[in-house]
């Protein structure tokens, strides 16, 4: 048997360890019971409410708003009761409280108005995130707000600004309010995982007076910024209207390229514009285009600049692969534009506008810098000094407007007139334009120069190839008269062997008189060119008079000259109406039986530039003319004629004033005859009125 004694210790031993057991079990106990009412605690979390006797102008909602997060595509469809059970897993909101790209985060906080008047709050959203959407319960019934740059301006708010959403509280009322922070939802999912742009809870609430002496001074302070940019796109308006002129006019690819790239730069300025503004209004209603658009238009803008490059410099000429390199170049930029404004309107994806933004700019900046470089060494062109200069301008201001944007330089300084407001990327654009247009009016200046030298080479040899053309004329103009002469002195000696047969001395005698004045005045006509009307019709009379001689007193003939035509100043050409005169005696009054035989020549002014000529006879007319002359055995041909129609033929070709011949048949009542007219187109006017 166990010794009693011995067992003793043992009990005592077995009770302290029961005892020690039971106090860590109790123990235990009481921590997982603070654990439980901890979890419970955060589970159900409650907001803060907020009096707004608490601030004087404003505060940040940290330790007075819970917030939790859901999927970001989830659809919540909010009651009254949302606060309660519309959501779990509320947290308190810290300062440090996380957020995400691809959740919807909502925050929510109550707001007492303990003060003795109504109050207006503004919230200001600027920096919370894209989409801002607050519902208000009060009194069991919900209203929605929304901002935020996501939201269309129709949609905003406040209708001047979407940084902000104005709440009035009524005295002694209190609100619950719900925030919906999230990014734009694109219509498919975001694809490169990057966490950014996250949103801020950093939402603050501002009284009245607060915002409105806060909105004063903002826009004191933008409204030189305000000025300068509208001053900027001005000019990029002016710019885009002058050039597409151009291009109307001249129809050049130069001209289309940089129109295409300054309507990209105008477009950019104009996105620029800041919301309060009506274009800042008006763009606003479509925000993600608004948003994205800027980046392509960013590379649109410098395919178009290549491509203008490559006929400024007229690369084509001076360096064929360059041009190649610039056409590729800008193929690509383009396309990566379609690319990425297609991209971001489907996803809106932060992560792939940051690499493209940064990752962009890394590759281009090199490849910008290699190439000035190998333009100006390799390019032979006098643009390219004005190229240079042009780059030179952009990249200077496009970099200070870059490092003053990140606030690298002038952070909290004003320059004298508020200068540094030009620093922007469009006034960049805008002083590389300039330059530009520099080069553009030097170009054309020299392919000007270049077009009157080619002009007045091509003019010099036009007036050889004309002087020696009109010399050729001239000698067979010469030639023409000379045939006249012969064909007009066998003429005049057939009808002299015809008086001195019929035996009328005294007639032969007149006649030879008159011959030898008329063959005088004939042989000093065939050497000029043009001579006199008086001198015309004085050799015509002479031979009109040796006519009648033969033909016999049944023949007569008058000249009528109008008092409005100076036969002294009027010239025409030689032998002008003689072969006319001697074609209606030969073939028209000669065959007519009918007496008298009358031959009318009528010289007057048609109008102020015209003189007419007209030659009218009785004979036979021309078709019984034609007729004889197809019976008669004997076929003669005019040769006068046919002389006359070659000379006049020559002569409107060779000379201004032109002539032109018009022969009309005659019929009155059982008369027959034959009218010719002959208008003499002038230059200037024929006559001088004394």
């Amino acid at each position: 048997m166990p010794n009693p004694s011995d067992e003793a210790p043992e009990l005592t031993k077995n009770l302290f360890s029961l005892k020690k057991l039971k106090y860590r079990l109790l123990m235990v106990g009481r921590l997982l019971f603070l654990v439980g009412i901890l979890i419970v605690f955060h589970a159900k979390a409650q907001p803060d409410t907020l009096r707004l006797s608490e601030f004087k102008e404003h505060r940040m909602l940290f330790e007075k708003a819970v917030f939790t997060t859901t999927p970001l595509r989830e659809k919540r469809q909010i009651s009254p009761q949302f606060f309660t059970n519309q959501f779990s897993n509320w947290q308190p909101l810290t300062p440090q409280s996380p957020t995400y790209t691809d959740r919807t985060h909502w925050l929510h906080f109550r707001v007492h108005n303990d003060t003795d008047t109504a109050q207006t709050i503004y919230i200001n959203v600027h920096s919370a995130n894209q989409i801002v959407v607050f519902y208000v319960a009060y009194n069991g019934q919900i209203s929605a707000l929304r901002s935020g740059y996501m939201t269309p301006s129709s949609q905003w708010a406040l209708p001047a600004d979407d940084r902000y959403i104005p709440l009035i509280f009524p005295k002694g009322a209190t609100f619950d309010l719900l925030a919906q922070l999230s990014n734009y939802a694109g219509i498919l999912p975001f694809w490169t995982g990057i966490q950014s742009p996250k949103p801020s809870f950093r939402l603050q609430l501002e009284k009245e007076s607060f915002y409105l002496k806060k909105t004063l001074n903002e826009y004191r302070r933008n409204l030189p910024e305000f000025q300068y940019r509208s001053w900027i796109q001005g000019a990029l308006a002016l710019a885009v209207l002058f050039v597409g002129l151009l291009y109307l006019k001249y129809r050049q690819r130069i001209y289309a390229y940089y129109w295409a790239y300054n309507l990209c730069g105008f477009l950019f300025s104009l996105l620029k514009t800041r919301a309060y503004t009506p274009i800042g209004q008006s763009l606003g209603e479509w925000p993600l285009l608004k948003s994205h658009l800027m980046e392509s238009l960013l590379w649109w803008g410098i395919g178009a600049y290549l491509l203008f490059m490559t006929e400024l410099l007229d690369l084509a000429k001076t360096h064929p692969l360059m041009r190649r390199w610039f056409r590729r170049l800008a193929i690509l930029l383009g396309g990566y534009g379609f690319v990425y404004i297609t991209v971001m309107l489907l996803t809106n994806d932060g992560g792939f506008q940051q690499f493209s933004f940064w990752v962009g700019r890394f590759i281009a900046l090199p490849i910008y810098i290699f190439t000035l470089i190998w333009m100006s060494r390799s390019v032979r062109s006098p643009m390219v000094p004005f190229v240079i200069w042009a780059n030179s301008m952009l990249g200077l201001f496009g970099i200070l407007a870059w490092l003053r944007a990140g606030e690298v330089i002038l952070k909290g300084v004003k320059l004298p007139a508020n200068v540094d407001d030009l620093l922007t990327l469009s006034f960049a654009v805008v002083a590389e334009i300039i330059v530009l247009s520099l080069a553009l009016a030097h170009r054309y200046r020299l392919l000007e120069k270049e077009k009157t030298e080619s002009q007045l080479a091509y003019y010099e040899e036009l007036q050889n190839k004309s002087f020696y053309e009109k010399r050729m004329a001239e000698t067979e103009m010469l030639a023409l008269r000379s045939q006249m002469n012969p064909h007009f002195l066998f003429n005049s000696l057939n009808s002299l062997e015809y008086l001195i047969l019929s035996n009328d001395e005294h007639k032969a005698t007149g006649y030879l008189a008159k011959f030898s004045k008329l063959l005088r005045m004939i042989l000093n006509h065939s050497r000029e060119e043009s001579i006199l009307l008086e001198e015309e019709l004085t050799a015509l009379r002479y031979y009109l008079d040796i006519e009648a001689t033969r033909l016999g007193e049944g023949f007569t003939y008058s000249i009528e000259v109008a008092d409005s035509v100076d036969t002294q100043r009027l010239i025409i050409p030689p032998l002008l109406l003689q072969p006319f005169v001697e074609n209606a005696i030969w073939h028209g009054l000669m065959p007519s039986d009918k007496l008298p035989k009358n031959l009318r020549i009528r010289v007057r002014l048609a109008d102020a530039h015209r003189v007419e000529f007209e030659i009218e006879d009785n004979g036979i007319g021309r078709k019984k003319s034609a007729e004889m002359r197809s019976r008669s055995s004997v076929k003669r041909k005019s040769y006068g004629m046919d002389i006359t129609q070659q000379r006049i033929a020559l002569f409107n070709r060779n000379y201004p004033n032109q002539l032109s011949i018009e022969v009309n048949d005659l019929q009155r009542e059982k008369e027959t005859g034959t009218l010719v007219r002959i208008v003499y187109n002038l230059l200037d006017e024929p006559t001088n009125e004394t």
